[in-house]
């Protein structure tokens, strides 16, 4: 091992706990940061929720993002009728208006932004946040899981608990009459993603000088 090296092992190292206020960061009391010498190099560890840019973030974590459904689209989100006490509402829309192979009645939702997935390497997929509208109960929500919860609590008051999977209870009209779920949806647009990736040879990409050799 070179003296270079062994220096920097046994060198010591202070933790120093800091908060971002906005435009700078500060100590967690809001005292200014110790004037440091040029050049200090240090390490930020923060959670991945903390970086803002969701592209920056992707790209960070070693992930990609997929857009799934396009802004304004027309969702349905699913609720179970045994758990609907007034089924005569206005609201709710029996599935064989569309017609959907479903045991759910619909509920409108529309999308207020472009609906993303955040595909990992092993291919596990998470949905992004995205903004959507609830016309019946003229609230908006911050993501599909929230839209959901909102819907499930106005409607399904049988239930104790409302949470669900959105993958199996929202359906999206993908062509004129064809109505799919958003894990079918989900299957498809990782699948083209894979075959667009092995046609396009790869880049040099627009992140790669805010994060070198990443």
């Amino acid at each position: 091992m070179s003296g270079q090296s062994v220096k920097k092992r046994f060198e010591k190292h202070l933790r120093i706990a800091v908060r971002f206020d906005g435009t700078k960061f500060v100590l967690l009391d809001g005292s200014a940061l110790p004037v440091l010498s040029k050049d200090a190099v240090a390490d930020l560890v923060l959670a991945p929720e903390s970086i803002v840019d969701v592209n920056v973030r992707a790209h960070v974590l070693g992930e990609v993002l997929v857009q799934i459904l396009e802004e304004h689209s027309h969702i349905l989100i699913g609720v179970s009728p045994t758990m609907v006490e007034d089924l005569k509402s206005d609201d709710l829309i029996r599935p064989d208006v569309f017609p959907i192979a479903s045991d759910y009645w619909f509920v409108w939702v529309r999308l207020e932004a472009d609906l993303k997935l955040q595909v990992r390497g092993d291919q596990e997929a998470r949905l992004c946040p995205c903004v959507c509208a609830i016309p019946s109960l003229d609230k908006k929500a911050q993501s599909l899981n929230h839209a959901f919860t909102l819907i499930s609590e106005a409607y399904e008051t049988l239930r104790r608990s409302h949470s669900g999977n959105v993958f199996e209870r929202v359906y999206a009209q993908v062509t004129a009459g064809k109505w799919q779920t958003l894990d079918e949806i989900r299957i498809e647009a990782i699948a083209r993603m894979q075959a667009d990736a092995k046609k396009i040879p790869s880049k040099p990409s627009e992140l790669d000088g805010i994060f070198p050799g990443a």
